[in-house]
C-alpha cells in the first residue's frame, strides 16, 4: 500500500511550488538548518528527479521516496549545485526564494 501525503497548509504549498517551478533552472534558496544558522544554497530541483527518483530508480527507492514524502510533507528534496549532492529543505524555515529573476521574502518560520 502506497502512503498518501496529506495536505500541506497554502503557504508551504506555495513555497515548494516556486521552488518546483524552476524545473531544470537554478534557484537561490534561503532557510534556517536544524542547529538555527541561516543557509543559501542553489538548488537545480529537475536534476534531483534525474538522479534518485522516477521510473529509472530502483523500485526500492521509489518507496523509499513515496513513504519520506507521505510522512516528512514539509521537507522538499532537491538538488544543491555547488556540493553536487541531494539536500533537503524543510519549507517552514524557508526564508527567501529567487526565482526567474523575481525574490520572494517570506517571515519568521513555524514554531517547529
Amino acid at each position: 500500500m502506497r502512503p498518501s501525503a496529506p495536505a500541506l497548509p497554502p503557504d508551504l504549498a506555495r513555497r515548494r511550488d516556486l521552488i518546483a517551478g524552476c524545473g531544470g533552472r537554478f534557484c537561490t534558496v534561503t532557510f534556517l538548518k536544524k542547529d538555527g544558522s541561516l543557509r543559501t544554497m542553489q538548488v537545480q530541483p529537475a536534476a534531483l528527479r534525474l538522479r534518485e527518483k522516477g521510473e529509472r530508480a530502483l523500485p526500492h527507492a521509489r518507496r523509499a521516496a513515496a513513504t519520506r514524502a507521505a510522512r516528512h510533507p514539509h521537507l522538499l528534496p532537491v538538488w544543491d549545485v555547488r556540493a553536487r549532492a541531494p539536500r533537503s529543505v524543510d519549507l517552514r524555515t524557508v526564508r527567501r526564494i529567487a526565482a526567474d529573476g523575481r525574490v520572494h521574502r517570506f517571515g519568521l518560520p513555524d514554531p517547529l
